[in-house]
């Protein structure tokens, strides 16, 4: 990666010297930035007045007096009028907004998302017509321009472009809390970098394995960066490499490793092997496994999104438009089909119950309610080809062509707001008319067209909605590259018909039986939901369920004509996949059946194991384990325990184990994992203290005179003393193991032993004889089995 270039915003100005920089509007806090509008027009009259008193006020020039107090008065009557200027004005961006990108004008505009008001533009020096990337997820706003390899930070409290630095060409951009960070896929390095000076933070680190897979950063400014070549993702915390952590296993061909962020949790899906990962700075979490019509997709053909608002990720294979999203605090997948056809699928996002998949060869976002499991009216973005760039950002989807004019932004209720970026009218740290786009008369386009859904016509209107028609009645004309209308908006022109959900122009609305729609399949602990849209058309009188797998339970036996449009599935195999129709059927003795759905599992990955026991054999030397099983664990889950050194043991069809050829006295880190047909759970964690301490009384001391030695050593003629036992002392001992030693003989009794105990004495490790310990084979000189023998 180059090393890095510091400049100014316009390539001469010497960074952070300008008067009114970000790093001082932060420090003085909003209470010290000065009264605003109304307020400061007050403000600046009342200042004018008190210099007119200064004027008049008693002197002996009382003639001069009066004619200043005049021209103050006229010049406050004009201030009035006039107003302070927007030159002059501190630009009010609003709190809830995004920063979008034009390359044709070489600018980024801040848009209001409540209202889609463009509230605020910047310039960006040089990088007209270049693909650029911006990273608004961290403390600070930047840019870079993708072909120079030129970084900027924008200043919003004077919408100029402050910092900037120059690195290589083809690197990412990667943002997050106060870390900032550019990667080269291509080299493998990753350069951490100062967000607000936009200069480099020590020397880049080489990661050996390229290419990499795009990057992420949480909201803890945690890097997260897939290592497709070793199947790893390795992340830096605070900015440092930590090890890597394997999640795919390579085979001699990489992997194709898709990091995402679902609710700011990190999660890697493995389109090659098939599984969803959810990832921990120490290793891996749940993971889950997609079905068969992701996995067979051909490579490069599966899309995930980067970033996701809640835990819901959506994986979708392009080419046969199947997709399936996946819950990553549940396990729950639900399949749904959006159809082939001639489309171009884009990078699919999740707002709250609707899935949002742009479709670049129109300009449209196709849209999948969950809710209804059917494909809905799509919303018309830009109308023509192009690649849509989606994103949520507070509660909000946001979508942008930066090749294009035209934006929009959706709020959770589906309701469309249309950003035009290249309105003049806003604030801007450019002069007016500076490169402006040419031929662009700064217009607004029409209305969405019949492809976007209705504005609320009970909500409000103002700056920056649609408040023409939509629908059937929507004017619809055929916008140029840059969003402008072909033709007036006061042109009178004929409606357009209204698409059919599914995008087919061609055909008429049925009026004979049609089937249902395509069902979406939900799964479950042991059960499959699946829903579906009705027929449209003519009624039927009900409907019925077909593909359940033998001796499966289906609930309800049949479904109404008025719904609820779902059925039930109790039953079926975790190892196999079904999948399921609906029949439609009409009272003329009609049958329509619908597509065929994705196939899904009866099951869920099952969770953690909880409440993990241990106990012992006699003597030690292993560990018997007992756990209580995942509360979603059903038949064929499995269980996998590892650690200590031992290879792992998989495939426990019991919640039991034992892990054997230990040594006593040590401390054993051991997990125990729950894995069935859908994926593994969370792993479980326990440690364990492979000993078995006795407190156990001094016994046959007789008082004759003779002290009991405590040897530092089990033996009389190595090592020296560590103390000593009074004749006739009975003290407790607390006896940790024993051990063989020197043979002794009892001075009153003449038996003899070579067994001595490993005791503690005085916070020390200590021996005595076992001679005079109270263990059940003492006066034997046999080990006792109660004491464990010491490793």
């Amino acid at each position: 990666m180059p090393e890095a270039r510091g400049s100014s915003s316009e390539e001469s100005r010497t960074p952070g010297l300008r008067p009114r920089r970000l790093v001082d509007e932060t420090a003085t806090g909003e209470g010290e930035r000065g009264p605003r509008g109304f307020a400061a027009l007050r403000a600046r009259c009342a200042g004018l007045a008190a210099s007119a008193w200064a004027a008049v006020r008693p002197s002996r020039r009382r003639a001069t007096g009066y004619i200043a107090l005049c021209s103050v008065g006229a010049l406050v009557g004009t201030s009035v009028v006039v107003g302070s200027g927007k030159a002059g004005a501190v630009p009010d961006l609003a709190d809830i907004g995004a920063w979008l990108t034009s390359s044709r004008t070489g600018e980024a505009a801040h848009a209001n998302g409540l209202t889609g008001d463009v509230d605020g533009k910047v310039k960006l020096p040089g990088m007209g017509d270049h693909p650029v990337s911006i990273s608004q997820d961290g403390k600070t706003v930047l840019v870079l321009d993708e072909k120079t390899g030129k970084l900027v930070r924008i200043d919003p409290s004077q919408l100029t472009v402050e910092q900037s630095s120059r690195y290589g060409s083809g690197l990412q951009l990667v943002s997050g809390g106060s870390y900032a960070y550019l990667v080269d896929p291509v080299e493998a390095r990753v350069q951490r970098i100062d967000p607000v000076r936009t200069t480099p933070v020590g020397a880049a680190v080489d990661l050996g394995a390229g290419p990499l897979g795009k990057a992420v950063a949480d909201p803890k400014g945690t890097l997260w960066v897939p290592v497709p070549g070793k199947g790893k993702v390795v992340p830096f915390p605070r900015g440092k490499k930590a090890p890597g952590i394997k999640v795919a296993s390579s085979g001699g061909k990489p992997s194709t490793l898709v990091m995402t962020l679902a609710d700011g949790r990190p999660v890697v899906t493995d389109t090659k092997g098939g599984t969803v990962t959810l990832l921990k700075r120490t290793g891996t979490g749940m993971r889950f496994k997609l079905p068969k019509a992701i996995t067979s997709a051909p490579a490069g053909s599966v899309l995930v999104p980067a970033s996701t608002a809640g835990d819901v990720v959506p994986v979708l294979a392009r080419k046969s438009g199947h997709m399936t999203l996946v819950d990553t605090r549940t396990g729950s997948l639900t399949s749904a089909p959006l159809g082939a056809g001639n489309h171009e699928y884009g990078i699919p996002q999740v707002l709250g119950s609707k899935v949002y998949v742009p479709d670049h060869s129109n300009g449209t976002l196709k849209v999948y309610d969950t809710e209804a499991s059917a494909i809905t009216k799509p919303v018309k973005v830009t109308g023509e080809p192009g690649k849509l760039d989606l994103f949520v950002r507070d509660g909000l989807l946001w979508v942008n062509d930066e090749d294009n004019e035209t934006a929009v932004v959706i709020n959770s209720a589906g309701r469309v707001n249309r950003v035009h970026k290249y309105d003049t009218d806003v604030p801007s740290g450019r002069r007016p008319k500076e490169n402006d786009p040419p031929g662009d008369s700064g217009r607004r386009d029409p209305a969405p067209g019949s492809d976007a859904p209705n504005p609320d016509p009970q909500g409000p209107t103002g700056p920056g909605r649609d408040d023409t028609p939509s629908g059937p009645e929507a004017p619809v004309e055929k916008p140029d590259r840059g969003g402008r209308p072909a033709s007036d908006p006061k042109e009178s022109r004929k409606p357009e018909k209204p698409q059919k959900p599914d995008g087919d122009k061609n055909k008429e609305e049925p009026a004979d039986a049609q089937p249902p729609g395509t069902p979406q399949a939900q799964s479950g602990p042991g059960v499959i939901t699946v829903s579906f849209a009705p027929s449209p058309g003519v009624k039927p009188t009900g409907y019925q369920l077909k593909g359940a797998p033998p001796g499966a339970e289906v609930k309800p036996g049949k479904v109404g004509p008025d719904g609820p449009f779902t059925f039930e599935v109790n039953g079926g195999s975790c190892d196999q996949q079904y999948s399921f129709t609906v029949e439609a059927e009409f009272s003329d003795g009609q049958t329509k059946e619908s597509a065929r759905s994705v196939p899904t599992r009866p099951c869920v990955a099952p969770g953690a194991p909880q409440n993990v026991k241990t106990a012992f054999p006699q003597g030690g030397r292993a560990i018997n384990l007992t756990w209580q099983p995942p509360a979603n664990a059903g038949n064929g889950t499995t269980y996998t325990v590892g650690g200590a050194g031992k290879p792992p043991q998989a495939g426990l069809t019991r919640p039991k184990a034992t892990v054997s050829g230990l040594m006593n006295n040590r401390t054993y880190n051991l997990t125990v994992a729950a894995t069935n047909a859908a994926g593994s759970g969370g792993t479980t964690p326990v440690s364990v203290d492979l000993s078995n301490p006795r407190n156990i009384r001094v016994t046959d001391n007789t008082d004759d005179g003779n002290e009991v030695g405590v040897r530092n050593e089990p033996s009389t003629r190595t090592g020296g003393r560590a103390g000593q036992i009074p004749p006739g002392d009975t003290p407790m001992l607390k006896v940790i193991c024993q051990v063989e030693g020197t043979e002794e003989t009892h001075d009153t009794y003449n038996w003899k032993s070579k067994v001595w105990d490993r005791i503690e004495w005085n916070g020390k490790t200590a021996y005595i004889s076992d001679l005079w310990v109270g263990t059940s084979k003492h006066r034997e000189g046999q080990f006792s089995p109660e004491v464990w023998p010491c490793d």
